[in-house]
C-alpha cells in the first residue's frame, strides 16, 4: 500500500478550441399573396342597348356601365332581345352560339337561338332570337301606338332570359334587370321555377328603374303567359289594382332597387313622383333596399377636344372651336349668323315629361322681342311636333327645328349651342345637361330628380362653382324668365358665362365613380344570399 505523499494532483489541461462561426442566412418563407378579391359575374338583362338597339338612355347605359364593370374584372353578360331591323351594319358581328334554346311558353316550347358578341374578354352581349315577337321596324310601338302584344313579348323575353343562363351554364352573383321589360327575372328568381337551380345558387338580384312611368300593365289574364301561378297574383308581388304589373313584382322581389339619381330616389317616393309606386317603394326604402346612383356619360365619345362630329375641336383652355361649332350650327339650320346672339339648344323627346309643352308656351315672348335663337332636334309626340314646326315656319331667323334623331346633329346642338335648355317635369336622371356641361354649354334645367343633382345654380356673387342655370316652378313664366336671365349672364357678365363654361366643363361624369357605386351595391347585394 502506497503511502500519501501529500502532493495535490493538477487537473488535466482542458484544450478549447474557438471556432470561428459563420453567420447562418436566414430563412426567407414565402409571403402568402393576399387573396385575391372574388369578382362577381353579372348577368345584365335588358330591353336595348347601344349601339344595337335604342330609343333612350337605357340603351346608353347598358353599353357603358357593363363595360365599366368588365374593366373592373368583372364578368358581363348582357341579355337582350334580337331586332335584327333595329341592328343594321351590327347584324354582321353576332354569331349563334346557342341553337334550339327551349322556353316553356303558353302552355308549350317555343324554340329561339341565342347570338352573341363578345366586345372584351369579360364583356358578351347574348341576343334572344325570337322573330315572332323582336322582328320589327321598332322597339316598342309603330307611330306612337304600342304594340298590343307587348305583354306576350317582353314576358317572353324574361322567361328566355332565364332560360339562357342555364342553357350557357352560367351562375351569376348577381341578376341585374331594368326597367318593365325585364323586371320579371327577379319574380322568376325567386319563384318555385328557378330557386332551386343550381345556376342560381348563389344569385341575388338588382332592379334599375330608368323611368317610373313605364310598368308593363296589363290584364290579369296575361299572368297565363308568366308561367306563375295565382299566388304571385298579391299585393306583395304582381297584383296592382286587379291587373298585373310587372315593374311592381320586380320592385317586390328584388334584393335592391335602385333608381338613376339619389333626388329622385326620394322623390318617388311620394305620390306626385311615384305614379302609384310610391307605397312599394316606402315599404323597400324603410328596409334599406333602394338607392340612388347617378348615371355617368361615355367620356370618350362626348369629348369636345376629339369629337370627329363637330365643325372643330376645342378644350377648357382654348374656346375657339366653339366659336366654329357656333356657325357650323347657324349655318346647318339655316338662320343668320349672328356670333353674339345666344343660341339655345333643345335635344330631346317630345313627350309630356320633357315639360317642352311649357317651353311652346314660354318662347314665343322671347322670339318676338329678344335677340336669341333656338335650335331644336326632336321628335315625339305628333301635337308637339307640329307646334315646333309652326313656330319655325313662323320665326324662320330664330327658331329651326329637324324633326327626328340624328346623332351627328346632336353633337352639334351640344357644341354649337351657347345654351341647353331641359325644362323636365321629372328627370330620373339626365344625361344631355351632362354632355352640354362637357361641351362648355351651361344647362338651363328645372332642378328634379338628376338635373337636381348634376347642376349647381349660378350665384351672381360667387360663380367659381355655378355650372347653370335651374328653374324650379314649371310654369311658362318661370321658364322665360330663366332664360332671359340667362341671356343677360351671357351679354352683361362674359366673365361670369365663362367661368360657368369652365366649371361644366371640368366636371368629371364618367362611368368609373358609378361603377365603384354599383360595386359597392352588389357586394351588399351578394350578402342578402
Amino acid at each position: 500500500m502506497k503511502k500519501a505523499t501529500g502532493k495535490k494532483k493538477s487537473p488535466p489541461k482542458v484544450w478549447i478550441e474557438i471556432k470561428q462561426i459563420k453567420p447562418v442566412e436566414a430563412t426567407v418563407l414565402p409571403v402568402a399573396a393576399p387573396a385575391k378579391k372574388h369578382r362577381k359575374e353579372i348577368v345584365w338583362v335588358t330591353s336595348e342597348a347601344s349601339p344595337y338597339a335604342k330609343t333612350g338612355g337605357l340603351a346608353d347605359v347598358s353599353a357603358s356601365l357593363p363595360l365599366a364593370l368588365s374593366e373592373k374584372g368583372y364578368k358581363v353578360s348582357v341579355m337582350m332581345p334580337y331586332y335584327p331591323k333595329m341592328m343594321g351594319e351590327h347584324n354582321k358581328n353576332v354569331k349563334v352560339c346557342y341553337q334550339n334554346l327551349g322556353i316553356p311558353f303558353l302552355g308549350r316550347t317555343e324554340w329561339a337561338q341565342i347570338l352573341e358578341h363578345k366586345v372584351n374578354p369579360n364583356l358578351t352581349y347574348y341576343f334572344i332570337e325570337y322573330h315572332r315577337f323582336f322582328d320589327r321596324p321598332a322597339l316598342y310601338d309603330w307611330r306612337g301606338i304600342e304594340y298590343a302584344d307587348n305583354s306576350e313579348r317582353f314576358i317572353f323575353f324574361c322567361r328566355a332570359a332565364m332560360q339562357a343562363i342555364m342553357a350557357l351554364k352560367l351562375k351569376p352573383d348577381i341578376l341585374h334587370a331594368n326597367d318593365w321589360h325585364a323586371a320579371l327575372c327577379c319574380v322568376y328568381l325567386k319563384s318555385e321555377l328557378y330557386r332551386y337551380c343550381h345556376n342560381f345558387d348563389k344569385t341575388s338580384s338588382v332592379l334599375t328603374v330608368h323611368n317610373i312611368a313605364y310598368q308593363g300593365i296589363f290584364h290579369k289574364s296575361h299572368l297565363y303567359f308568366t308561367g306563375l301561378g295565382w299566388e304571385y297574383f298579391t299585393t306583395s308581388c304582381l297584383e296592382f289594382y286587379d291587373q298585373i304589373n310587372l315593374l311592381k313584382g320586380g320592385i317586390m322581389t328584388a334584393d335592391f332597387v335602385t333608381t338613376v339619381s339619389p333626388t329622385h330616389a326620394n322623390e318617388i317616393l311620394s305620390v306626385e313622383y311615384g305614379f302609384a309606386l310610391d307605397a312599394p317603394l316606402r315599404e323597400r326604402s324603410a328596409s334599406g333596399r333602394l338607392r340612388g346612383i347617378i348615371n355617368g356619360i361615355d367620356t370618350e365619345k362626348w369629348n369636345p377636344e376629339t369629337d370627329k362630329l363637330i365643325p372643330a375641336n376645342y378644350s377648357v383652355e382654348d374656346f375657339a372651336g366653339k366659336v366654329i361649332c357656333k356657325e357650323g350650327l347657324q349655318k346647318r339650320f339655316s338662320l343668320p349668323l349672328r356670333p353674339h346672339s345666344p343660341v339655345f339648344g333643345i335635344v330631346a323627346r317630345l313627350a309630356h315629361q320633357k315639360g317642352l309643352d311649357v317651353f311652346i308656351a314660354a318662347v314665343e315672348d322671347m322670339l318676338m322681342y329678344d335677340d336669341v335663337q333656338f335650335v331644336t332636334l326632336a321628335s315625339g309626340e305628333p301635337v308637339l311636333e307640329e307646334s315646333f314646326s309652326r313656330l319655325a315656319a313662323k320665326y324662320p331667323a330664330k327658331f329651326a327645328v329637324h324633326i327626328g334623331y340624328d346623332d351627328k346633329l346632336a353633337h352639334l346642338v351640344e357644341s354649337g349651342s351657347d345654351f341647353f335648355v331641359m325644362p323636365s317635369r321629372y328627370e330620373p336622371c339626365g344625361l344631355n345637361q351632362m354632355y352640354s356641361m362637357r361641351y362648355g354649354t351651361p344647362p338651363i334645367v328645372r332642378a328634379t330628380g338628376g338635373l337636381e343633382d348634376t347642376v349647381i345654380n349660378y350665384d351672381p356673387k360667387d360663380f367659381s362653382r355655378s355650372t347653370g342655370f335651374k328653374l324650379w316652378d314649371l310654369n311658362p313664366r318661370s321658364l322665360l324668365n330663366t332664360m332671359r336671365w340667362a341671356a343677360s349672364v351671357y351679354r352683361l357678365e362674359p366673365e361670369g358665362y365663362r367661368q360657368v363654361q369652365t366649371n361644366g366643363m371640368k366636371q368629371d361624369f364618367s362611368w368609373k365613380h358609378t361603377a365603384d357605386l354599383y360595386e359597392k351595391l352588389y357586394d351588399d347585394a351578394a350578402k342578402s344570399v
